[in-house]
């Protein structure tokens, strides 16, 4: 501007400090990004995992950690850099983070070396059921001022927020997979069965197909597995009246026909269940003898030892609700030991642009394929990736598996070098009937235990007599036998020996001891029971 005593011109500004604008922009800015990111994590960890991520990205820090604690649970650690666990945590540091407890959203610093810029910062915040303590590990060449204590607190409780909806979501997701396992069936199986589950419309964890098994006297077993039509939460609730009502009626009729036939007229007053297709089998384990009646269902596929596969097509009927009038039929087959028997619903075969019998026939060839001794929860999983679409299966899959094991029956020299072989044969054996961890444990451990017994006992003063075992399925119940023909002695009262017995008793659900002039029996039995099924999880396709 011109000098207005005309010496000139002139040049007039305006100074602004704009810091604490600048800051606020870059504080809610990094807000914002935390934000966004956290709204697309669905669970506690996920919100864990981005929160410190994005942390570690907004101070380029050497590492970030949370640590949760959470009623009745140890201390939780998320780390950005490799994976560690608490006690990997240097015990300074562990302190450190511990203190921050104490004062939620306060953000508190550790020296560093130089006891100018700190060698740390964190901050603790509370979420429903427990309370996560954040840690920032610098590199010891940055300052922390009160703009970042101001930052990492704002950060903190945006992570708290996410933290809070997570849990929620958390608690929502278990009550409904609760429900869901629940309608589903059960999540055990006996010995020789195997299931796989994949519904079609994530998240739910069940569709309209569905799978059952129940114990019925005279060691058999009732088997169903059914399709419900359409999918997702509709065909579910259908599905979750018909399992029960089908195990029900099956468990007080006289065979499956009966049963099918009282599900008919149940059927009749459930909305969406006309059309529900369904087998219903019953299965002596000890004969092998299957009696079935199919409403309608995909036909079973019976692969015998040799390589043969048999489709069971017979029994057949409408399926449910269309004729409750009409009588249904049953059938009888034999399954062969070392046969394999596949029951299924059309989700596993049907394609879009194929014949259903094309699926059937690839079906049939994979189980013809299948190794002999392979364990049958295996082959369960093997048919389910074998026959995956591109794009996944586009309808619920309901797989169940069964393979009559034929029994072990061992006789060995009454010799502990012995032991060796026969507890390598029985592992091996067992293995083939998919049986949990603990149950097949518990199996060797009662059974090795009882053939050295025998070893000791009843032939401490005539070695080199036969010791017999044997184990079979009968039912849901394994059935351990171990027989010798010597004349059993008391144990030499030793200190630290003598427990044999109690270890059987302990491991096993009943135990009879026979002795006579002839020899002495030891009968076992174990049961298959849930906490004994390592697979047992909800086992979900592939």
């Amino acid at each position: 501007m011109e000098d207005p005593e005309g010496r000139g011109r002139m040049l007039v500004g305006t100074l602004r400090d704009i810091t604490a604008e600048r800051l606020a922009a870059h504080r809610e800015a990094a807000v914002s990004a935390l934000s966004v990111r956290l709204s697309q994590s669905a669970t506690l960890q996920e919100v864990l995992d981005t929160g410190v991520a994005e942390l570690r990205r907004q101070w380029n820090a050497a590492r970030v950690l949370a640590a949760t604690w959470e009623r009745g649970n140890p201390v939780a650690l998320t780390s950005t850099s490799a994976s560690l666990d608490w006690d990997d945590l240097q015990p300074q540091l562990r302190e450190a983070i511990e203190a921050l407890r104490a004062q939620p959203l306060h953000v508190s610093m550790a020296a560093g070396a130089d006891g100018d810029r700190p060698a740390g910062a964190g901050t603790a915040v509370e979420y429903s059921g427990g309370m996560a303590a954040i840690w920032i590990d610098l590199d010891g060449t940055q300052r922390f001022g009160l703009e970042d204590r101001t930052l990492l607190a704002l950060l903190g409780g945006s992570l708290g927020q996410a933290l809070n909806r997570a849990r929620l979501l958390d608690q929502q997701r278990e009550v409904g997979l609760a429900l869901q396992h629940a309608i589903l069936g059960p999540g055990w199986m006996p010995p020789g069965f195997a299931v796989r589950y994949e519904p079609a419309t994530p998240p739910l964890e069940v569709g309209g197909d569905w799978y059952d098994i129940a114990e019925l006297a005279g060691n058999r077993i009732g088997i169903i597995v059914g399709d419900c039509v359409g999918r997702g939460l509709p065909a579910a609730s259908v599905m979750g009246q018909l399992r029960s009502a089908c195990r029900a009626l099956l468990l007080q009729s006289a065979g499956p026909a009966q049963a099918l036939t009282a599900l008919d007229r149940f059927a009749e007053f459930i909305p969406d269940a006309l059309c529900s297709t369904v087998f219903c089998g019953v299965l002596d384990t000890a004969t092998g003898r299957l009696t079935y009646c199919s409403a309608g269902h995909p036909p079973r596929i019976l692969a015998h030892p040799g390589g043969r596969v048999e489709l069971l097509d017979q029994g057949r009927s409408l399926p449910l609700a269309l004729s409750p009038t009409h009588p249904r039929r049953e059938a009888t087959t034999h399954i062969p030991l070392g046969a394999r028997l596949l029951l299924y619903t059309d989700g596993l075969v049907e394609r879009r642009r194929r014949p259903i019998d094309a699926g059937t026939a690839q079906l049939s060839a994979l189980l013809r394929r299948a190794a002999r001794d392979l364990p049958v929860d295996d082959l369960a999983g093997q048919i389910m990736t074998g026959l995956i679409p591109d794009q996944g299966y586009e309808d619920d899959v309901a797989v169940l598996l069964y393979h009559r094991v034929a029994p072990l029956e061992l006789a060995f020299r009454a010799d502990p070098g012995e032991l060796t072989a026969v507890r390598r044969q029985l592992r091996s054996w067992l293995r083939q009937l998919s049986l949990g961890t603990m149950l097949a444990q518990d199996v060797l451990i009662a059974a090795c235990e009882a053939c050295a017994n025998a070893i000791e006992h009843g032939y401490r003063d005539s070695p080199g007599g036969i010791v017999r075992l044997k184990v079979e399925v009968t039912g849901p119940d394994l059935r351990i036998t171990v027989t010798d023909s010597g004349s059993w002695r008391p144990p030499r009262r030793v200190p630290y020996r003598g427990n044999g017995l109690n270890l059987i008793r302990a491991t096993m659900q009943h135990v009879e001891i026979s002795a006579g002039d002839s020899g002495t029996t030891v009968a076992m039995r174990a049961r298959s029971l849930p906490s004994a099924l390592a697979s047992a999880p909800r086992p979900s396709g592939r």
